[in-house]
C-alpha cells in the first residue's frame, strides 16, 4: 500500500508538472504572439523581418507541444512495458478505481483539444500575418513608384524656374537698355527743338538784315541823287541806326533771357520729373505694407468699421485717437468698397460735414466735395439741424449718403 501511494503521489507530481508546463507554454505563446502583434503595428515599415521572427516562434511553440506530447506518453507507456508485475499492480489499481481513470483521460484528451485549437490559431494568425506581409510589400513598391514620380516632376519644375528666372533676366536687361535709348532720344528732341528755336530766331534776323539792307541800298541811291538832301537828313539816318541797334542789343538780351528761362524750365522739368518717380516709389511702398489687425486695405489707405455708437464729434476723436480720422471719399471705387464694408442697411457717419458754412460741404482734411453720392433729394437739412453726412449701405450699386444730426449715435468708418 505503501508503494502503491507513493506511485501515485509520482503520478500525480508528474500530471501536475506537465500541466505546468503546457500552462506555461500557452501562456509564453499568448505573451509572444501579442508582442508580435505590437510590434507589426508598431514596426510597419519592417513587415518581412516581424513575419519572420513570428514563423519561427510557431515553429518553436508547436516543437514544444511535440516534445511534451511525447514525453508524457513515454513517462505513461515505458513504465508499463518495464515492469509487467507492477503494470500488473497499476492495472489492478486501475480496476479497482475506473473512476479516476476515466477522469484522467478526460483530462488528457481536454489538452489535447486545448493543443489542436491553439495549433489552429497560430495558423490562421501566421496566414494573416503572410496577407500583411504582401500588403506591406504592395504599399512600399507604390510609395517608391510616387517617390520618383514627385522627383521627376520636381525635377521638371526647377529646370522651368531656372528657364523663367533667365527670361526674367532677359526682359530686365532689354527693358533698362531701352529706358536708356528712350532718355537719350528725348534730350536729343530737346536739343533739336533748342536748336529750331534758335534757328528760326537766325533766319528772321537774317530777314531783318536783307530788309535793312535793302533799305540801305535805297537810301544810298537816294543821297546820290540827292546828296545835298541826304546830307540833311544823315543826323536823322545816324539817330535811326542807333535806334536800331539798341533794338537789335534789346532783342538780344531778351533772346537770352528766354533761353535762361528755358533752361530754367527744363531743369525744373526733370526735377519735377525725379520727384515724380520718388513720390511714385512711395506710393508703391505704401501700397505694399499691410494694415493692423481688424483693419482693410483699399489703394495705400486702411479702414475700420467701428463697433461702438457714437455722436459725430466723439466718432471723429475716436478714429484720431486710433492714429486715423473719419474716411475721407474721393471716387466711385471707394466708395464701393466702403459699402462693402457694412451690414445690409447699414448706417455709418463718414468726413463729411457742413457745420463751418451751412450749404458748403468739406471734408475733414479741409478739401472740398469733388465727388458725390446723395440720396435723392439729399441732402435737405432736415429743421436746419442736420450738419453730418452718413453713408447708407445698399445690396445694389455703391450705397448712397444721407446728411443726419451729429449728435445722433452710431457707427462710423476711420481712414489711415
Amino acid at each position: 500500500m505503501d508503494k502503491q501511494s507513493q506511485r501515485e503521489k509520482q503520478t500525480i507530481i508528474r500530471m501536475e508538472l506537465m500541466e505546468i508546463d503546457d500552462d506555461e507554454i500557452y501562456i509564453n505563446t499568448n505573451l509572444t504572439m501579442e508582442g508580435l502583434i505590437n510590434k507589426d503595428l508598431q514596426r510597419k515599415k519592417q513587415p518581412c523581418r516581424c513575419v519572420t521572427v513570428c514563423l519561427g516562434l510557431l515553429c518553436a511553440v508547436l516543437l514544444a507541444g511535440n516534445i511534451g506530447q511525447f514525453i508524457y506518453y513515454e513517462m505513461i507507456s515505458r513504465p508499463t512495458s518495464a515492469d509487467p508485475t507492477q503494470a500488473s499492480y497499476i492495472q489492478g489499481d486501475r480496476l479497482q478505481s475506473p473512476d479516476a481513470s476515466t477522469e484522467e483521460r478526460k483530462q488528457l484528451e481536454a489538452r489535447l483539444s486545448n493543443l489542436t485549437k491553439e495549433k489552429d490559431q497560430l495558423q490562421r494568425s501566421h496566414n494573416s500575418l503572410t496577407t500583411q506581409k504582401d500588403e506591406f510589400k504592395a504599399s512600399l513598391n507604390n510609395l517608391k513608384s510616387e517617390r520618383d514620380l514627385l522627383q521627376a516632376s520636381y525635377n521638371d519644375m526647377q529646370r522651368n524656374l531656372e528657364g523663367l528666372q533667365t527670361n526674367h533676366n532677359n526682359l530686365t536687361a532689354s527693358k533698362d537698355q531701352l529706358q536708356t535709348n528712350y532718355s537719350s532720344l528725348q534730350k536729343k528732341k530737346k536739343k533739336k527743338d533748342e536748336l529750331q528755336t534758335l534757328f528760326t530766331t537766325l533766319r528772321e534776323n537774317r530777314d531783318q538784315l536783307q530788309s535793312n539792307f535793302s533799305s540801305l541800298k535805297n537810301n544810298k541811291d537816294q543821297l546820290q541823287r540827292n546828296y545835298n538832301t541826304l546830307s540833311i537828313k544823315e543826323n536823322h539816318l545816324q539817330i535811326s541806326y542807333n535806334s536800331l541797334w539798341k533794338d537789335k542789343e534789346l532783342l538780344q538780351t531778351s533772346y537770352n533771357t528766354l533761353q535762361r528761362k528755358i533752361d530754367q524750365l527744363q531743369a525744373n522739368y526733370s526735377s519735377l520729373a525725379t520727384f515724380r518717380d520718388q513720390y511714385k516709389k512711395k506710393i508703391d511702398k505704401i501700397k505694399g505694407i499691410p494694415c493692423q489687425t481688424g483693419w482693410r486695405k483699399f489703394d495705400i489707405s486702411c479702414y475700420l468699421v467701428s463697433t461702438a455708437k457714437k455722436n459725430w464729434t466723439l466718432s471723429r476723436q475716436d478714429c484720431i485717437a486710433r492714429g486715423a480720422d473719419l474716411v475721407v471719399i474721393d471716387s466711385r471705387d471707394e466708395q464701393a468698397f466702403v459699402n462693402g464694408l457694412l451690414q445690409s442697411d447699414q448706417n455709418v457717419w463718414i468726413g463729411l460735414t457742413d457745420s463751418l458754412k451751412e450749404g458748403t460741404w468739406m471734408w475733414v482734411d479741409g478739401t472740398p466735395v469733388t465727388t458725390t453720392f446723395w440720396q435723392p433729394g439729399q441732402p435737405n437739412s432736415y429743421n436746419g439741424n442736420q450738419d453730418c453726412a452718413e453713408t447708407v449701405q445698399k445690396s445694389t450699386g455703391v450705397g448712397e449718403w444721407n446728411d443726419d444730426g451729429c449728435f445722433s449715435d452710431q457707427t462710423a468708418i476711420c481712414e489711415k
